[in-house]
């Protein structure tokens, strides 16, 4: 589905997983391919636009959780189904929306030297799109975000800075520390610049007092460079009496370490649709 963002100010793509057809609230202009015969996603598959669900049934009007996937540097929503392959653990999530957004290599942050680069306001903006064209269940409590690598910063980031929106938040490979990369990481320093109160208003380590109140999950690689990030994060929520559940599993930072735990991390965001924080 292609949908036009404000703030980037230009169309973006992204893929909406659901368990079973799901009406949107209104009919939708259709982009590119049509749905399957009978207008209808197929079960499984990812919803595009113009694509309608079943007229009847309690199941298919009733209100829906959703969780948003964020992917990693190098990756697009393309690549997360052929790489990471969530949509063959969905059972996993259970009743619930799955949302795969487009990031380029935004870091799913508002840049403050490009203007153009927007993509912590884009996540808000595509909470609201969804919410006005699917039957979800619009409140934090039934909306949970994660992500790997680059998308696991851009989740907890994201959860940080807008708690009252997501009420659960995980992460794979995620840098949770960005201050441990400052000022050398190149892609950082275009977006932040060299001044460290830039990183430090972006850094999730920095910024979890907000996360009081939030279900919290991450997990890295016992041979990956953001290891010792996650650890300084993980003993930040420590310090400040914040539940979370942290693993440091064997393997390297790569997509086949995300493939192996991401159904973990679908599970978890289960868990906290049923018992919310």
């Amino acid at each position: 589905m292609h949908w036009r963002s404000r703030s980037l100010g230009r169309r973006m793509a992204f893929l909406l997983y659901q368990p079973q057809a799901v009406p949107p609230r209104r009919p939708l202009r259709p982009v590119g391919r049509s749905a399957p015969s009978g207008g209808r996603p197929e079960r499984g598959r990812p919803a595009r636009a113009g694509a309608a669900g079943p007229s009847g049934g309690a199941q298919a009007t009733a209100p829906l959780p959703v969780l948003y996937l964020l992917h990693g540097s190098g990756h697009d929503p393309t690549s997360v189904l052929d790489h990471v392959r969530p949509q063959e653990q969905l059972q996993l999530l259970g009743a619930a929306l799955l949302v795969i957004p487009a990031g380029d290599q935004g870091w799913w942050l508002d840049s403050p030297l490009q203007p153009g680069s927007a993509y912590g306001t884009y996540l808000l903006e595509l909470v609201q799109f969804v919410d006005g064209h699917y039957r979800t269940w619009p409140d934090r409590v039934a909306r949970g975000i994660c992500g790997f690598s680059m998308g696991g910063f851009g989740a907890m980031l994201a959860a940080c800075l807008h708690p009252q929106t997501f009420g659960a938040a995980s992460s794979l490979l995620g840098p949770l520390d960005i201050t441990q990369m400052y000022p050398d990481y190149y892609r950082l320093r275009q977006l932040l610049g060299t001044q460290r109160e830039n990183w430090q208003r972006c850094n999730p380590a920095h910024l979890a007092h907000r996360l009081t109140h939030t279900a919290l999950a991450f997990c890295t690689a016992s041979e990956s460079f953001d290891r010792p990030q996650n650890e300084s994060f993980a003993a930040q929520l420590q310090s400040l009496g914040i539940a979370f559940e942290y693993h440091a599993d064997p393997g390297q930072h790569d997509t086949a370490f995300v493939r192996e735990h991401i159904g973990a991390s679908l599970a978890f965001h289960r868990r906290a649709f049923d018992q919310p924080v």
